[in-house]
């Protein structure tokens, strides 16, 4: 990815140095100011809020942190819900939920966009998507920029400073590379954000093709079965290709790779606990970013204890279960879906 000056180089370069350092345990976080600062305490205040690592969890005690998200069968959120609402299961045994919010909190977002030649014909989707982004953000969301090619580049550090916001979308003027390595960059984005407490998402604006990652597609499955944040991912091209597939522009094989694509998108949401959308029309974007704070700010976080305290690398599947009084509008019960991620793989010795 090619920006237009060497000043914007070195800053990305310093935003890099920022992100690591900040995220390190116990290292101290860069100044960033608020987007609302008004006296000069305020950068302070906003160094303290800052995302950083999970540094005063105990080591004795690995928490499984999950974000749930309930919705009836009509997709209408639920709120209001208590911890004696929910029962958590890892393999099948009970857990003891130790930690338990439900608010409308602020959000922890990083933005990742693919930014290759293979979304030149629909460069305006992804212009219009990071606006709309931009968009259904609040004062006290905390975002960070990311855009992929050949190379996954941090294009701003995590800050509530909507003018710097605005300044990294920016950026995102032309294209250079060819090679579209998602791969590379969910694993990056996922590792860079696995000891962020809270509510975490990563909004991934991409074709979901992988051209020349050095990193497989099981190895980012696997690191989304591990992942602390939720991936809402949306499929970009989606009206081109069928315009170009109705006139014969695109090929069989063409066509396969671009179901692929679909596949991992929706893989990474799903495995995550989180959403995949496909709009076919750019006027579906508002709506579909809309829907992505309102779940997210909808989500109860709550985090447990896990009693099996074997280091032994595997997975472990998690099931949540929610049990109500409400009843449909016939009387019976409602009908209840949980998001949340499948489960996760426990650390090794």
């Amino acid at each position: 990815m090619t920006y237009r000056t060497g000043a914007i180089k070195g800053f990305l370069a310093l935003a890099l140095v920022l992100y690591v350092s900040s995220h390190s345990p116990g290292a101290p976080s860069a100044d960033v100011p608020s987007a609302d600062a008004s006296s000069a305490d305020a950068p302070a205040a906003a160094d303290e809020d800052r995302p950083r690592g999970k540094t005063a969890i105990s080591v004795a005690v690995d928490l499984v942190t999950l974000q749930v998200l309930v919705t009836d069968s009509k997709g209408n959120v639920l709120t209001g819900l208590k911890p004696e609402n929910f029962t958590i299961y890892e393999d099948k045994v009970k857990q003891e939920i130790l930690h338990f919010s439900a608010v409308d909190a602020s959000l922890t977002v990083v933005l990742l966009v693919e930014y290759s030649k293979k979304v030149n014909n629909f460069i305006d989707e992804v212009w219009d998507a990071m606006d709309y982004f931009a968009r259904s953000l609040r004062p006290g969301d905390w975002v960070a920029v990311m855009g992929y090619d050949m190379h996954t580049t941090i294009v701003s550090d995590f800050t509530q400073d909507r003018q710097k916001i605005h300044d990294a979308l920016r950026q995102f003027n032309y294209t250079t590379w060819e090679e579209s390595n998602l791969s590379d960059a969910i694993i990056e984005v996922l590792d860079r954000t696995e000891e962020i407490e809270g509510k975490v998402a990563v909004v991934l604006v991409s074709t979901g093709l992988d051209t020349f990652s050095r990193h497989t597609y099981d190895d980012a499955l696997k690191k989304c079965r591990q992942a602390n944040a939720s991936v809402y991912a949306i499929g970009l091209g989606q009206w081109y290709r069928a315009y170009a597939d109705a006139r014969g522009w695109i090929s069989q094989s063409q066509n396969l790779d671009y179901l692929m694509g679909d596949n991992r998108l929706k893989s990474f949401a799903d495995l995550t606990g989180g959403q995949s959308y496909f709009p076919h029309f750019n006027t579906e974007l508002p709506s579909i970013f809309n829907n992505i704070s309102l779940l997210l700010r909808s989500q109860y976080s709550i985090a447990y204890a896990s009693s099996n305290t074997k280091k032994d690398g595997k997975f472990r599947k998690i099931q949540v279960e929610v049990q109500t009084d409400l009843k449909d509008a016939k009387g019976k019960p409602l009908k209840l879906k949980i998001h949340t991620r499948k489960g996760y793989t426990a650390k090794e010795m």
